[in-house]
């Protein structure tokens, strides 16, 4: 994964986070999308978890370099920080050996009302499905969809299956815009038919609900 790759801010998904006292970015890299969040009013304290978390910046309130890997490490974090409103798991559960262990370790101390917000690539994506069934091709990749450190790989109803939990609601389940004239209008065409061909990730929002 590059330096931009942990750099980047992630405005396609602000749609879907709603406005909080505290929010953690899981797997957030440098800080980048947890920071513009907080200067953009959509939180007052924010976390970030990751194994490049700049220790010394001053904008981050809390940082953590834990194992995500690591149910202990995740319960040990929250243990010292205490539970945030938002947790945002964003192109990170797919380079996790058990991600739904891990989305779970997360839940359990997400406060009442509070929020998860995922971001998982789409394997059925054409770019990766065309290189299958018309060359027999799966090639690893520097990033992307096939990116080298992929572990585990979804489309849309796996991805709905691992943010499905118990006391949790889903409020919503979105696709990442189309790119491209070419593609819009073939998706425009086909009413839809093509969509999950089209999409790169899915972004899905669930919210713990009242016991």
């Amino acid at each position: 994964m590059s330096a931009e790759y942990h750099s980047s801010v992630r405005r396609d998904i602000v749609p879907l986070v709603p406005r909080a006292e505290r929010l953690l970015d899981v797997g957030g890299g440098t800080g980048a999308t947890a920071k513009f969040l907080k200067r953009e009013g959509y939180a007052r304290e924010i976390g970030v978890m990751d194994a490049v978390a700049p220790s010394d910046d001053r904008e981050i309130d809390f940082h953590s370099r834990a194992d995500l890997n690591d149910p202990s490490a995740i319960d040990s974090f929250f243990e010292e920080a205490g539970p945030f409103d938002t947790i945002l798991l964003l192109d990170v559960l797919e380079h996790l050996v058990d991600p739904w262990t891990i989305v779970k370790s997360f839940a359990k101390h997400v406060p009442e009302d509070g929020v998860m917000v995922a971001s998982i690539p789409n394997v059925r994506h054409h770019s990766v499905t065309a290189n299958l069934l018309f060359r027999n091709r799966w090639t690893y990749t520097d990033s992307g969809l096939l990116d080298r450190t992929h572990l585990r790989f979804f489309v849309r109803e796996t991805a709905i299956d691992l943010m499905t939990l118990p006391g949790f609601r889903i409020e919503e389940v979105a696709n990442s815009p189309i790119s491209g004239r070419s593609k819009q209008f073939l998706n425009a065409a086909t009413f839809g038919a093509l969509r999950s061909f089209l999409t790169l990730q899915y972004f899905i929002r669930i919210r713990k609900v009242s016991a």
